[in-house]
């Protein structure tokens, strides 16, 4: 039972880890106008050169994307660590 908690755990460390790295690099480019590789794939196979221009909706996902990663990433690994402590107990 321990074992199951302490790798549940651990995934809830790397995970918050993973999600305010990403925040914080997020946060950093939020002016860069960026596609995914997804979509990068879909206009080499159609043979387009140029993505569709950003709307009002893409710029402001890439305001409130980093900051919601930064949220919850730190939380998730305030709330691993609090049951990593209350496995100590």
């Amino acid at each position: 039972m321990d074992g199951e908690i302490i790798l549940k755990t651990s995934g809830l460390l790397v995970f918050g880890m993973l999600f305010t790295w990403m925040g914080v690099d997020g946060w950093r480019h939020r002016r860069e106008e960026r596609i995914s590789l997804l979509e990068a794939a879909a206009l080499k196979a159609t043979g387009d050169e140029e993505p569709l221009p950003f709307n009002r909706w893409d710029r402001a996902m890439a305001y409130v994307q980093p900051v919601l990663l930064l949220i919850f990433g730190p939380l998730m690994i305030l709330g691993g660590v609090a049951v990593l402590s209350l496995l100590g107990e």
